[in-house]
């Protein structure tokens, strides 16, 4: 049986066709258009997903980067405090020169922001010690917080 996490996934990544993907707006926008417990459920997820396969770099690198406003924000609502501060962190190293929302998004989408692209040697190993603080949280914990609030928060 599918559980109420991936079967909430499931619901968000329904509409996702490569024609959306393949375009910043496109995608952005209908992540944000998503009823919130599918948006709080695909942010979430695929932070944890990249993270956990290839940390904070392969998050920005790959484009998911995109959404870590909108993850921060989704973190903090089901409160997993400590992945907010990992992240907010994240973006903060990512982001030193303050970029608005808007063409941060557009740079990392379009891998465009030369030190992930280049992985610049600092930024990657101050990101390194950033994966080996989310490796050390308790995963479960940030997947259990994800679950309670989706079980409060589901319609069913």
């Amino acid at each position: 049986m599918e559980n109420i996490i991936d079967k909430t996934y499931n619901e968000a990544v329904k509409g996702l066709d490569e024609e959306i993907l393949e375009d910043c707006d496109a995608w952005y926008n209908y992540i944000v258009n998503l009823p919130i417990n599918q948006q709080v459920t695909y942010t979430i997820k695929l932070l944890n997903w990249q993270v956990e396969n290839g940390g904070f770099h392969q998050y920005f690198f790959n484009s998911y980067g995109q959404f870590a406003y909108l993850t921060i924000k989704n973190l903090k609502l089901i409160g997993d405090i400590q992945r907010v501060d990992l992240l907010d962190t994240a973006v903060h190293l990512v982001n030193e020169e303050y970029l608005i929302e808007d063409t941060f998004r557009h740079l990392i989408f379009n891998r465009e922001l030369s030190k992930i692209v280049d992985f610049d040697e600092i930024l990657f190993n101050k990101l390194n010690e950033l994966d080996d603080k989310y490796y050390d949280l308790e995963n479960e914990h940030g997947i259990d917080l994800l679950e309670v609030y989706l079980n409060k928060n589901s319609k069913d």
